[in-house]
């Protein structure tokens, strides 16, 4: 290894560069095809594992650190580089399609005549998969959205003694054998394996919290590399603390040591994520005290982590746990939930957002079976724009109409609504969207709007979409996450041939989406042959290596 700082200079016969961003391009294109040879060297150290040796491990970071020191690069950045340049040879890579065989979005050209029972709610499935786990009582959930983040938020809680199982579209929690006071998890001495998920991360924590010992937790990507200091306030109030495995890593893997002192009451801070506090509610009633939940002072954040904790107490009442909110506090006694044996859940309002707003973009009408309530800021928007939303008989339905432009649209201060806004603006021919606090959702809408073509001003706190015609779809994009793939469904029907390689991230939210949008124009249930339901025990991670 050289002591000299490691230079990338141009080919003197290339001759002088047109601008420094051209030089960036240069240099960024050798960066990435470095990182690409070292993930396929990286990819064979690991012999087919998701870790590298620890003796190998720790000469790479004794070099890659030395290097970074020599090249004046702050220590602190380059500690959490390492983990990631690691990631891209350990992790799978999420499959792709090839260029040549996109997934492209044709959508048949008759209004729709959409009638099925709607998706019910995705918070609500969750949080019902916790309580049941927790409580170990028995449980038979119907019309569930089967989705990855459920999947692996079941297979998290059976590795920690539940008994959940699924099928095609069910839930259910066997019946476990003990005292009804007893719960059947355990979380000392088992490394429990988290997902991708954030959610289940939180969620098992605050299960957890219940115990006095040490508890593990590894998990994907996402949460490798997802920063924990933001829980350290407010585990330190319920007596716990969670320490990295990795010294070089502020994610997991991590180690959960609880027992002390625990706090009755706890104060949200401005970086408690709103998710956490959600889970703390629902592991509430379990602590010696209960549990009373403040609300922090950041009115932006505050207003996040109210929404998480109304959910929270929505599905508390259901399983007739008496948990109130008194001003800015949440309050949850110490009892037992009692967990109705097939509770009826709401449909989720962001999946039948979208679905509502469908025959604005293609016609016809869309009539969705179950019972929703549409947060404030979407039913005010849908009344500005004109669409007409009803619910009645069982059922919540709406149909075509011409949609007013120039509107503001406060629906896309949530992330999940922002795509499905500006969709909005751009088939009424213009309107102002608000954003998130999150600067990857402004981006993630920056490269939607100009791989549409369509013009915009970027205001600090808002979106302005221009009128003008949508361009030619070129090429094959990569879509940023799964609400803006439902969205490029919804725009399919303005610019027909929409090409993405990635349509199964769709997997994240509501894989039988496509099944209704390949059915259109007429949607009705389909019905499937009865499917045995899958094993509740986890599936080890553990892979024998013969060497």
């Amino acid at each position: 290894m050289t002591d000299s700082p490691i230079l990338f200079d141009r080919d003197p016969a290339s001759g002088p560069r047109s601008s420094i961003l051209a030089d960036l391009l240069d240099l960024d294109a050798k960066l990435l095809s470095m990182i690409a040879r070292r993930c396929r060297i990286v990819q064979r150290a690991a012999k087919g594992r998701q870790v590298l040796d620890r003796d190998l491990e720790k000469q790479l970071w004794a070099g890659f650190d030395k290097a970074a020191r020599q090249q004046k690069l702050d220590p602190r950045l380059a500690r959490q580089l390492f983990p990631v340049l690691n990631a891209f040879g350990l992790e799978p890579q999420e499959l792709r399609r090839a260029a040549d065989k996109p997934f492209a979005l044709v959508p048949r050209s008759e209004p729709a005549d959409i009638d099925i029972p709607g998706p019910r709610s995705l918070a609500g499935t969750r949080m019902l998969a916790v309580l049941a786990a927790a409580t170990g009582a028995p449980m038979r959930l119907s019309g569930v959205v089967l989705n990855d983040p459920l999947v692996e938020l079941v297979k998290a809680l059976n590795q920690a003694g539940a008994h959940l199982s699924w099928t095609t579209d069910e839930l259910t929690n066997s019946a476990t054998q003990g005292k009804a006071e007893d719960s059947p998890l355990r979380f000392e001495d088992v490394l429990v394996f988290a997902g991708e998920e954030p959610f289940t991360l939180y969620a098992l924590l605050a299960l957890a919290l219940r115990e006095a010992g040490r508890s593990k937790f590894a998990g994907g990507p996402g949460l490798k590399f997802l920063d924990l200091r933001s829980l350290d306030a407010v585990l330190l109030q319920l007596g716990a603390r969670l320490a990295p495995m990795n010294p070089r890593s502020r994610g997991l893997p991590a180690r959960l040591e609880s027992g002390g002192s625990m706090s009755p009451r706890v104060e949200l801070s401005a970086e408690t994520p709103a998710q956490f506090a959600q889970a703390l509610a629902l592991a509430g009633w379990s602590y010696p005290e209960g549990l009373r939940l403040a609300l922090c002072a950041d009115p932006a954040a505050a207003a996040a982590q109210a929404l998480a904790l109304d959910e929270a107490l929505s599905v508390l009442a259901l399983c007739q746990v008496a948990a109130t909110r008194q001003d800015n506090e949440y309050v949850i006694p110490a009892c037992r939930p009692r967990l109705l044996a097939a509770p009826v859940l709401p449909l989720d309002p962001a999946l039948v957002a979208y679905l509502l707003v469908l025959p604005s973009l293609a016609g016809g009408a869309a009539r969705l079976g179950g019972e929703v309530t549409l947060p404030e800021a979407v039913r005010t928007d849908f009344a500005a724009l004109g669409i007409t939303v009803a619910q009645e008989l069982g059922a919540v339905q709406a149909g075509r109409g011409a949609l007013a432009p120039a509107q503001t649209l406060r629906m896309g201060r949530q992330a999940e609504y922002l795509p499905l806004a500006l969709t909005l603006a751009v088939k009424a021919g213009g309107g102002r969207v608000l954003l998130p606090l999150d600067a990857a959702a402004r981006t993630n809408a920056l490269d939607l709007l100009e791989r549409l073509g369509v013009g915009y001003e970027d205001q600090e706190d808002a979106l302005v979409v221009l009128p003008g015609a949508l361009q030619a779809w070129e090429g094959v994009w990569t879509s940023p996450d799964a609400y803006t793939t439902l969205a490029l469904a919804l725009l399919s029907f303005l610019r027909p041939g929409i090409a993405i390689d990635n349509p199964g991230s769709l997997a994240f939210v509501w894989p039988r989406f496509w099944a209704v949008y390949n059915a259109l124009p007429l949607v009705r249930e389909q019905t499937s042959a009865p499917k045995e339901p899958e094993k509740n025990a986890a599936k080890s991670r553990v892979k024998r290596v013969r060497v």
